[in-house]
């Protein structure tokens, strides 16, 4: 049950946004989500393509380094020792 609702969360990406969620968003927890649970790759392009953010490179950055946190802690869940 708890993978259909995040891959209901995936899967709606930006299309699930209105513009003044997309604005709004806090960009790093999207891409800490999107590193932990989701994807093995940024996909920062995909999920804000439309969205009309007022500093595109302040949220790919804040997006990519959610992402890299989300990743690197996902790789930790996985690779658990004994």
């Amino acid at each position: 049950m708890r993978w259909a609702v995040v891959l209901s969360i995936v899967l709606g990406g930006c299309a699930g946004m209105t513009p003044d969620e997309c604005r709004t968003a806090n960009w790093y927890e999207v891409g800490e989500r999107d590193g932990l649970y989701f994807t093995a790759s940024p996909r920062f392009e995909l999920i804000s393509k439309g969205c009309p953010l007022p500093d595109a490179r302040a949220a790919e950055r804040d997006y990519l380094e959610g992402w890299a946190a989300g990743y690197s802690e996902a790789g930790r869940r996985t690779h658990k020792p004994g």
